[in-house]
């Protein structure tokens, strides 16, 4: 699996609630793609390298759309949740044990997997957007 990281920092008044994340990739079949996030609250004294990284849940008919030929590029939403279904916002327990609801820090993580090396999946695109919880943005 290859797989690349960003972290983001937010301004101080801007912490979130919820994040979405939107590729537009090329994902042949027996190939995919799958997101992942890491937050940390302002006021958490957990340093963030020690936090957990949690699967996002892939929105919409994201799950459904595989490419045929590698003009096939479809866009593909990610959001907090599961099935395919978005939660609208996002909460994370610390390892003090301490629940947060809200973030100031971020990172995603996108790992691309195939079960064929002749056939590899490719981003060529790629937005994360962190909002206030409950937005329905994905919907």
């Amino acid at each position: 699996a290859k797989y690349v990281t960003k972290k983001v920092v937010l301004d101080a008044g801007f912490d979130s609630g919820d994040l979405n994340v939107y590729l537009t990739a090329y994902r042949p079949v027996n190939t995919d793609i799958n997101v992942y996030y890491k937050i940390l609250n302002r006021n958490d004294t957990q340093v963030f390298e020690a936090g957990n990284w949690q699967l996002m849940t892939k929105i919409k008919n994201s799950d459904t759309l595989d490419s045929k030929t590698r003009n096939d590029i479809y866009e593909y939403t990610f959001g907090p949740g599961t099935n395919g279904v978005d939660q609208g916002y996002i909460t994370y327990t610390n390892t003090n044990g301490q629940t947060y609801t809200t973030f100031s820090q971020f990172a995603i993580k996108v790992v691309l997997t195939t079960t064929d090396s002749t056939f590899v999946p490719f981003v060529t695109d790629f937005r994360s957007i962190a909002l206030p919880a409950d937005n329905n943005t994905t919907v």
